[in-house]
């Protein structure tokens, strides 16, 4: 429950560091365009989902090798989707900003903000997909670590690009980029890693010990 309510925080700490620039407009902009990517990415919050029954029932099966083909494949349309996003970003920029109903100013400032984070759009729907993995394993301390080090690495960067370097809503889209960035491969990390410690079916956990343990258990 925690993971997933750390989802929109990305969004809300762009608003607190354009905040803090003083500018309206550019406080508009990004708000508008955080609740739009919100949304967006939320409907494709299936990916997450899907993955957590699947990657349950294969562990509950005792089907191990399924796991990392269940992982490869949410990946892959995570991937997939996310591309699609990217080639018609102008087309949905046009039809989202219109239909929020902001002024001129800003949502010109949102469209900054949204062609810049959209690029984000692959890595963040990534997440959903090891996050739902990871659960799907009772691994749910590790998911919450990865969330929780996606939103500490955006803190960073937004404070840097927006507050240091001044790079304003655009370096509000370009923290959350690298976020989603570091939290993909933060994720793939793990996956990688716990992959290769030996799972066995809760109800055969037990067999899972000693080398001799499981000797017996094969005769």
């Amino acid at each position: 429950m925690v993971a997933n309510l750390t989802t929109p925080l990305i969004g809300i700490v762009s608003t607190i560091a354009i905040g803090r620039l003083g500018d309206a407009t550019l406080l508009g902009g990004v708000a508008m365009a955080s609740v739009i990517f919100d949304c967006l990415f939320w409907l494709f919050g299936f990916l997450r989902m899907s993955t957590v029954a699947f990657t349950a029932q294969a562990l509950g099966a005792g089907e191990t090798h399924e796991l990392r083909a269940l992982l490869l494949r949410g990946l892959a349309v995570a991937v997939l989707i996310g591309a699609v996003l990217i080639v018609l970003q102008a087309p949905l920029a046009a039809v989202l900003l219109e239909a929020m109903g902001g002024s001129e100013a800003v949502t010109r400032a949102a469209k900054i903000y949204f062609t810049i984070r959209i690029w984000s759009a692959p890595l963040a729907l990534g997440n959903y997909v090891v996050l739902g993995w990871l659960i799907g394993q009772a691994r749910a301390k590790l998911a919450l670590g990865t969330q929780i080090s996606i939103n500490v690495i955006n803190m960073a960067a937004t404070m840097l690009l927006v507050l240091v370097f001044d790079f304003g809503i655009a370096g509000a889209a370009i923290a959350a980029v690298i976020a989603e960035a570091a939290g993909l491969l933060l994720g793939v990390v793990i996956a990688r890693r716990t992959h290769r410690i030996r799972l066995c079916r809760p109800r055969g956990a037990f067999m899972c010990g000693s080398p001799a343990t499981r000797t017996l258990r094969r005769r």
